[in-house]
């Protein structure tokens, strides 16, 4: 595994709760019909102008966000999920916390059965030791995600929550229906919040959004516009300085992040940065060397 001088001697957090908000518009956070949105963006270190990778679609950015790889480099193009065909070698997130002793789970969406091998089959490339199927529903999901939220104390956790992503596309973005599955994905986030309450010196919740949508066709995202590009990012917890973040983040930024909180290397192939400026500057340092 080849690794980069950008790492944590000391871990800032013993585990990481990564959270995609499928769908969900940046330009919602703060708005008041969504308190719990609201109130992590106030204790997080956070940003409502990051970017996602392009094609701005859900395969192409959790290829990503679980390989630390651009697009070009892991071979995922389409919104099609399939296993990656990296160009460079890849050391996924789950693996490098793995290689690193720590446990790595997954709570996401359940497919049809037809798919079920693909999705297994992806789920294991990808480097995850434990994944939960459940319904399209980000209650059912986080009821799902408790166990491991309450008894796997250190390493990565990943939950996918599709609500605003699935609305959106037969409703279309900011339509009522859209909104009102925010609303709903809203109150499971506090839901969220309320049983991390208690574990966050410990914990780095980690919440983004894959992409936005409704940019250039209301019911879509798969384009440059800036609806559809532009994704908030909130870390919030174990080792984390509340404030405003600076501009130019992206998405690929978020899986550096996490290995960095865990105090693990960040493999050379990653293409992003971890977002240090997020820490406590105490804690920081950069004596780690190149494997």
């Amino acid at each position: 595994m080849q690794l980069s001088s950008q790492s944590s001697a000391s871990p800032h957090a013993r585990r990481v709760v990564l959270l995609v908000l499928d769908g969900l518009r940046a330009d919602l956070v703060g708005n008041p019909l969504f308190p719990h949105l609201t109130r992590l963006q106030a204790l997080s270190a956070c940003t409502t102008e990051a970017t996602t990778v392009l094609p701005s679609v859900t395969a192409v950015a959790m290829t990503s966000l679980l390989s630390g790889l651009s697009p070009m480099d892991h071979g995922v193009d389409s919104d099609r999920f399939r296993v990656p065909t990296p160009r460079v070698p890849m050391t996924t997130l789950p693996h490098a916390v793995v290689a690193a002793g720590l446990p790595a789970s997954g709570v996401v969406r359940s497919v049809p059965w037809l798919l079920r091998n693909m999705a297994n089959r992806i789920v294991r490339t990808l480097g995850l030791q434990h994944t939960t199927f459940a319904a399209a529903n980000a209650h059912v999901l986080l009821a799902a995600a408790t166990p491991a939220l309450r008894e796997q104390h250190t390493g990565l956790i990943v939950m996918h929550w599709p609500d605003c992503d699935t609305i959106g596309h037969s409703a279309g973005w900011m339509s009522t229906a859209y909104l009102t599955a925010v609303s709903r994905m809203d109150h499971a986030l506090g839901m969220l919040l309320e049983e991390l309450e208690g574990t966050l010196e410990d914990t780095l919740l980690l919440a983004l959004a894959d992409h936005g949508g409704g940019g250039r066709v209301a019911t879509h995202h798969d384009s440059a516009h800036p609806f559809d590009c532009t994704i908030p990012i909130f870390l919030h917890g174990a080792g984390i300085r509340p404030q405003q973040l600076p501009s130019g983040l992206t998405l690929l930024d978020v899986p550096a992040t996490v290995l960095y909180a865990l105090g693990i290397a960040v493999p050379r192939s990653y293409a992003g940065t971890p977002i240090t400026q997020a820490f406590h500057a105490e804690v920081l340092d950069f004596s780690a060397t190149a494997a």
